[in-house]
Formats: C-alpha cells, structure tokens, sequence
C-alpha cells in the first residue's frame, strides 16, 4: 500500500491536514499533495469534513476518503523518481487515445488501489515494483483495438489440439475479454479472475474445471507475450487460479 494512502484513510488524518491547510499552516510533503488533490475535488472534500466529530462514517464518507487518499498518491507516483517516467508514459498513453484528464487519474488510481487492496495477503510495504510493471502495461493496453484482441482469441483458439479444447479456448478466452475489457482494456486483475471463474468454472465436472483452468492460465500466457499483462501479475493471476507452476 502507498504511503500516502496508508495515512489517508484515517479520516482523522484527512481532516487535520485540511484545518492545517485552512489555518495556513505549514504542510508537509505528503499533507501538501492530500490538500491539492481535496482542492481539486469539492464534493469528495466537502463530504468527509461533514463528518466532523462523528465517531462512525457513512459510505459516502469512507468513499471520500478512499477517493481523496487514492488520488493523492497518483499526484505522489508523478514526483516519485522510481516511478515519475512511467507514470508519464502511462499518462501520455492514455491521452493520445483520448482519455480525458478525469479518466487518466481514474484508471492510475485504479493500479494504486489494486496494489493496496486487490490482494488476499496484507502488504504493509509499498511494492513500487508492481506498480512500475502495471504502469509498464499501460500503453500497450492503451493502444489495443477491437481487431487486435479478435486475433488474439482467433489465434488462441486456432492452437487447440482438438475441436473440445478449441471450443472451451474460445469460450474462455472471449469470457475474460468480457469480463476485464467490457469498458476498455485495463489491467487484468483479481476481481476479474474470481468472477470469471464463478460464472465460468465453478460447479463444473472436475475435468471441465481443469480443462478451463487451464484455457485460462494459457491465454494469460498469450496476453504476456504481447505485453498485455506483465511477469509478476501473470504469476499472481496464476497462483490465484491454483497453478502450481506460478
């Protein structure tokens, strides 16, 4: 988890740093980019200093503080010299396919969000690596047309051995094309996997299961190769579909 996301989502931390910033007091490093991100946006500032002195927070104030604190470490990844030139090509990419600038600080606080909490396992530490690899992903995904990913499925299907594995390569690979690029390709995670395999694998015969888990794990493979999905998310996504050479 980043640092700053680690400290926001205290709203207790969230709201002095406002009333320092309100007081004209000093900010720090860390408070200077929470308060430019609040500043930026209103409503989300608005709804948790409402919550002022409420021991117990609505949804609508925890989202605004997950929100403000996500943000806040997009600004942070931009000035981080680990990870400022691949978050500038990460941004650049976007844009030139005409992402807005509202949608490139989503889809970049959507990578830091998934590292923070996208993971059964609970990571104090902020692994700066991953996140340079999925923003390494970005352009690629960036620049990928409908035509592109038809060729993928169509050549994924074309490798079978047999017609009973081109038919489950084809129908697992266009489900999870379904299920993680309904809205545009972006990278592939685990919520995508887990509700590819409610709707796809579970409660199947065991040999359909693993036929699919394999489909799965192959196509994965396929998307690496084409820089779609980077080395330690492909081991990731292996290991959560039970791959035991992940």
């Amino acid at each position: 988890m980043h640092p700053l996301i680690a400290r926001y989502l205290s709203p207790e931390a969230a709201r002095e740093t406002l009333q320092k910033e309100k007081d004209g007091a000093p900010l720090g490093p860390e408070e200077r980019l929470f308060a430019q991100t609040a500043a930026d946006h209103p409503e989300q500032r608005a709804t948790l200093l409402g919550t002022s002195g409420r021991r117990h927070l609505s949804s609508d104030a925890e989202a605004a503080v997950v929100f403000l604190a996500a943000y806040a470490a997009t600004r942070a990844i931009a000035e981080d010299p680990a990870l400022s030139a691949s978050t500038a090509r990460a941004r650049e990419a976007l844009k030139a396919e005409g992402a807005s600038d509202t949608e490139t600080d989503a889809f970049l606080a959507s990578i830091l969000m998934e590292e923070a909490f996208g993971y059964e396992q609970e990571v104090e530490t902020f692994d700066s690596t991953y996140v340079q690899e999925t923003l390494g992903e970005v352009p690629a995904l960036a620049a990928l047309t409908r035509e592109q990913v038809d060729a993928l499925i169509i050549g994924f299907e074309r490798s079978a051995r047999d017609e009973k594995e081109r038919d489950i390569r084809a129908r697992l690979a266009r489900a999870l094309i379904n299920q993680a690029w309904d809205e545009g390709p972006t990278p592939i995670n685990p919520e995508h996997i887990e509700a590819l395999y409610e709707a796809e694998i579970e409660g199947k015969p065991e040999e359909e299961m693993e036929a699919g888990l394999r489909a799965i794990v192959d196509f994965l493979q396929v998307l690496a190769r084409e820089g779609l999905v980077g080395p330690q998310r492909l081991s990731r996504l292996r290991a959560q579909l039970g791959d035991e050479e992940a």
